[in-house]
């Protein structure tokens, strides 16, 4: 009798292990490029270097995995890490803009759940809605993202490093695709005891994909808190105290409010694709000069952040691709009050660029790219001063494997 109960119960296993059947990919792509930069730094000199992590796309190394449950429903993880092709070393040398500490999976890591019908439910460190809605009209789907500055702007990113845009930490992601319609959602939690909304961002999104046509948009608001690697606890420059009724500066405080929203579209003319898009991003009540760790400061208005942006892609043959855009940035930041100056000040870059793909096979292609840069206004959104840069012109070429 006991044997029987444990033969029954073995084949109770093995039926398991057959319904629940599962599989894991390892996949990867490796950028290997040279790029030589006109007017790289403020002594208007010119450069050649090599892409850290990939010129035209990101280097990663991932890890997937689906489990079928039965009735529709799949569990399913994804690991992604990515690496400097200079030297090999991890892309995350600095650590996390949050937690200062540095990650293994810092491109993605995420386990989910999936139903044929009703979507699928992410949590960990996942692609932000807007990330995932400005991809359908970037010109080049955010390739050269070093370039290109959609993939840099997506809503979120463009005027406070607290939490990138393109990414967010510790987030719960709903997608769902009923028909030619999909639907996103978001909450990425801040993990401040005390301050509950202190880092949160929220966000929702939605497409409209038929056949050649790809209309989306979407809406993100962030909670910026005073802490969390931006803001170093004292004002960028000395000055006066804040006046009367500003929020005070103080650990983990949700000072600022950062909303931004995209819309755009895409339409595909048999080998042509055209695309379209705008992103505008405010930040309530802070000074932030758009480059990463400079501190918020209290200041006489809001940061905003305007992207507009068009281009065609062309599959000139299975082998051949040429993409092209024109992307028109604006900024206005406002001066701090602690500087004690009258008005704030603007700027505008124009980025014409040109791109080419030779692939070699279903896996390995070849690249070069072109771009050129006009500033303008008083604060001059490139790699120098205003003084020493007018008209940035790159160029860059290299290799991609994918595995």
């Amino acid at each position: 009798m006991r044997k029987r109960q444990i033969a029954a119960g073995a084949l109770g296993i093995f039926a398991a292990a057959a319904h629940a059947e599962s599989s894991m990919t390892i996949y990867g792509i490796y950028d290997a490029g040279l790029r030589y930069l006109h007017e790289a730094n403020a002594a208007g000199q010119s450069s050649v270097s090599m892409g850290s992590n990939g010129t035209s796309t990101p280097n990663r190394l991932g890890f997937k995995g689906v489990e079928e449950l039965g009735g529709g429903l799949s569990a399913h993880f994804n690991l992604e890490t990515g690496w400097n092709a200079g030297n090999g070393a991890l892309e995350s040398t600095t650590g996390s803009p949050i937690t200062g500490n540095r990650a293994l999976f810092q491109r993605l890591a995420i386990v989910g759940i999936s139903h044929v019908r009703w979507g699928t439910i992410d949590l960990g460190q996942n692609y932000s809605v807007g990330w995932r809605t400005s991809y359908d009209y970037d010109p080049f789907n955010y390739r050269y993202p070093t370039i290109d500055p959609v993939s840099a702007i997506v809503p979120g990113s463009s005027v406070s490093q607290v939490t990138a845009g393109v990414r967010f930490h510790n987030d719960v992601q709903y997608t769902g695709v009923f028909g030619p319609i999909t639907v996103r959602a978001e909450h990425a939690f801040g993990n401040v005891a005390g301050a509950v909304t202190a880092n949160t961002a929220t966000a929702g999104s939605l497409a409209y994909k038929s056949g050649p046509l790809v209309i989306a948009g979407s809406y993100t608001t962030r909670k910026i808190a005073t802490t969390g690697g931006v803001f170093t606890g004292a004002p960028a420059v000395a000055g006066p105290p804040a006046v009367a009724g500003e929020p005070t500066v103080n650990a983990n405080t949700p000072t600022y409010a950062d909303r931004s929203w995209t819309a755009g579209a895409a339409y595909r003319f048999g080998p042509v694709r055209v695309s379209a898009g705008y992103n505008d991003e405010r930040l309530a009540g802070a000074l932030n000069n758009v480059v990463a760790g400079l501190p918020l400061t209290p200041a006489q208005g809001d940061t905003r952040v305007r992207v507009g942006w068009f281009g065609a892609n062309w599959t000139v043959s299975p082998f051949f691709n040429l993409a092209g855009g024109w992307f028109r940035t604006l900024v206005d930041t406002p001066i701090a009050r602690a500087a004690g100056a009258a008005s704030g000040t603007s700027g505008k870059k124009d980025l014409l660029m040109f791109a080419a793909t030779w692939s070699l096979s279903k896996t390995t292609y070849l690249y070069g790219e072109i771009d050129r840069t006009t500033l303008s206004g008083n604060q001059v959104l490139g790699y120098g001063t205003k003084t020493t840069q007018r008209h940035p012109l790159g160029v860059s070429t290299g290799l991609v494997v994918a595995f």
